[in-house]
């Protein structure tokens, strides 16, 4: 018993509602800083305030945590300036601290058990690719359905995401690679000539593209916030970055698109 994993503690908080499929989604790639665990927050946030998906996110990015902390700060705002709010409408955010082999198995097999309780789960990992990293482990067990990876323009990092959507994908795990942090001064025939590169090496990009906004750093509590994981300022993100929400339904068509080509063959 001391080995289970404390993922079974969110059981009683599940509701009786039934959907057909859970989708486990994340953002990734080998380099920090890259603006993964912003968009992590960000989808769950759509899926959840916007699109009215039932969510969970397991952040294991430690001992930082940044999403898990995010959440805490966003909550003391609340708390402290009084603001109302439904709590009962919050999505999970959990961190997983305990990423040993057997640890991770547990979470695996607890997973499958909650398959037919929220229709996504957002896992935010850290920027290290290895045979011991939890995202390696997870995705041999075939617990990921979509790895997400931005790109963004430099020739080390256009090399890096190529050979991780390779190396992803021979290994039946799909990906979903996409331009990030978009300065936007750039012709855009590059991004043509960059997805056509992409493609020659077998590895499809998305056409949505993501800006590099400023206004994407800016949590609760300060004017102009973008990021959150209480609310989606859709309006605001629309006018600013609207890349961000078409990426966002692009991932949930690929996903559907993911789950029927699997039942058909």
């Amino acid at each position: 018993r001391k080995n289970l994993h404390h993922v079974t503690r969110w059981l009683p908080l599940l509701h009786r509602n039934r959907v057909r499929d859970m989708k486990v989604v994340t953002f990734f790639t080998v380099r920090g800083g890259s603006g993964k665990t912003v968009l992590s927050a960000a989808f769950a946030s759509y899926a959840r305030y916007i699109l009215g998906k039932r969510v969970m996110v397991l952040d294991f990015d430690g001992p930082e945590y940044n999403l898990y902390n995010m959440r805490a700060r966003e909550l003391d705002y609340i708390k402290g300036n009084g603001i109302e709010f439904d709590a009962n409408n919050l999505y999970i955010v959990d961190k997983v601290e305990n990423r040993d082999n057997e640890s991770l198995d547990i979470l695996s097999a607890n997973l499958r058990y909650l398959k037919d309780e929220f229709e996504y789960v957002v896992m935010d990992f850290s920027g290290s690719f290895s045979d011991g990293d939890a995202i390696c482990q997870l995705a041999m067990d075939g617990v990921i359905d979509l790895v997400v990876i931005p790109i963004e323009l430099d020739a080390i990092n256009i090399s890096s995401a190529k050979s991780l959507a390779l190396l992803f994908e021979e290994n039946g795990q799909m990906t979903l690679p996409f331009f990030n942090r978009v300065h936007g001064k750039e012709n855009p025939e590059l991004y043509d000539r960059l997805r056509a590169w992409f493609e020659k090496h077998g590895v499809k990009v998305s056409e949505n593209i993501v800006k590099n906004s400023l206004a994407m750093k800016k949590e609760m509590g300060v004017k102009g916030f973008l990021r959150s994981t209480v609310c989606f300022p859709e309006k605001d993100i629309r006018e600013k970055n609207p890349g961000i929400i078409n990426l966002f339904e692009e991932i949930i068509r690929y996903e559907e698109r993911g789950v029927q080509k699997t039942e058909d063959s």
